[in-house]
């Protein structure tokens, strides 16, 4: 599963595909105090980057993907102002 919820943080990891969105939707839902670990997120499908601005939780982690790490999370966090 690319989508986990563990019990410190809801966890993104490998290729996190559209199939994957209404998991983390419900995981945030039912979870809304836990933070996103985003470190072990290899490709993250835009469905799954909505849900995340939708809800706005908190992010932890530090992708090795540049393209997240550099682009994607700068991006996010002007909206999370």
């Amino acid at each position: 599963m690319t989508v986990r919820l563990e019990a410190h943080a809801i966890i993104l990891e490998g290729r996190c595909g559209v199939e994957q969105a209404e998991a983390l939707f419900g995981h945030i839902e039912t979870h809304p105090t836990l933070p996103v670990d985003v470190s072990g997120a290899e490709a993250v499908h835009t469905a799954l980057w909505q849900v995340i601005l939708m809800f706005k939780p908190r992010l932890e982690g530090a992708p090795n993907n540049i393209f997240i790490s550099e682009h994607i999370l700068p991006a996010l966090a002007k909206h999370y102002l």
